[in-house]
């Protein structure tokens, strides 16, 4: 029997949500329109859910979302909640009414839970893809792999795996240049898809130095990441590659391969500080097996040590 999905809901969380399409490992069957569809059905779902997306990327057989789900107490007035469900809908539901309290708390809720959002997203999405190809059946291998990410150096990192994914599949030699992932959309365009979020969400991690810092510099600080993980992945030399090279070389258990192709980002439930890996899990598990729980760990280039709650062979 599978183990609930692990969520937070006292408190706002970040997560990666992933998935795969069905069919043999080496088959690429999303073609660029199907892609360009799902970015569009993926920012048609935001003007109703109150999830904060801040990375997208579409490959071949599978997608990335990194995104913010706010808590209750994050929601806006009935009114709002009404206003917004109503708009969306239109007459393909029935309305809710502003005064209907217990209405619009269900609704409020629908709003923030990411597996209701994925419910939504991925049968819309298979319902496209099955009419637009011609078949029938399930699209997608399992049910949707999600990962808690701690605010800070695990986000960070999370969004930058996502959007280097199509670099490590050999599709473009730089990020910035693959329009099915929404940096390649800012780079191309200079209009990020969710450029209010994403700005939002990583201005956050660093810092008052950083409070009155320009959307441009928060989005300068992101792509000079991204530049060093990649120059670093291709040997190229520096001072700083050489001594991030260095420190990977002193690890066996999980060194900057947290930051590069690893299945800890789908797969490892919870990533941060090792006391916010506890902390987390300790809601959704049993408090003794949070604590005592040995958790698996590796160096970042930049802030030192994460935690992931799932031990996992680096493969």
């Amino acid at each position: 029997m599978r183990k609930p999905r692990m969520k937070v809901e006292h408190r706002g969380c970040y997560y990666h949500l992933t998935n795969r399409l069905s069919g043999p490992r080496n088959s690429y069957p999303l073609t660029d329109v199907d892609k360009e569809k799902g970015f569009a059905m993926i920012r048609e779902l935001t003007s109703y859910y109150l999830l904060e997306i801040i990375s997208v990327v579409w490959m071949g057989n599978h997608f990335h979302v990194v995104l913010y789900a706010p808590s209750a107490d994050e929601l806006p007035s009935d009114a709002e909640i009404a206003k917004r469900h109503n708009e969306f809908y239109g007459t393909r539901r029935p309305n809710i009414d502003a005064d209907d309290r217990e209405a619009c708390a269900e609704t409020g809720r629908q709003m923030i839970d990411i597996s209701h959002f994925m419910r939504v997203f991925q049968q819309k999405f298979a319902q496209y893809f099955n009419r637009m190809h011609q078949r029938r059946g399930g699209l997608w291998a399992d049910r949707f792999k999600s990962t808690i990410l701690e605010q800070g150096e695990a986000l960070w990192s999370c969004a930058a795996y996502v959007e280097l994914n199509p670099v490590r599949a050999g599709l473009v030699q730089d990020c910035a240049e693959y329009r099915f992932g929404t940096w390649g959309r800012y780079c191309g365009s200079g209009r990020h898809p969710f450029a209010e979020h994403f700005v939002r969400h990583m201005r956050a991690w660093l810092g008052e130095y950083a409070a009155d810092w320009s959307d441009e510099q928060v989005m300068k600080r992101f792509a000079s990441r991204l530049a060093r993980i990649t120059a670093y992945e291709r040997g190229e030399s520096s001072e700083d590659i050489e001594h991030a090279a260095q420190k990977a070389k002193q690890k066996n258990s999980m060194p900057l391969r947290f930051l590069r192709r690893t299945r800890h980002w789908s797969d490892g439930a919870v990533i941060g500080s090792k006391s916010f890996v506890q902390e987390t899990a300790a809601l959704c598990r049993e408090s003794r097996e949070a604590v005592n729980r040995q958790f698996s760990r590796g160096e970042t280039d930049i802030t030192g040590p994460l935690h992931c709650f799932k031990r996992l062979r680096l493969g």
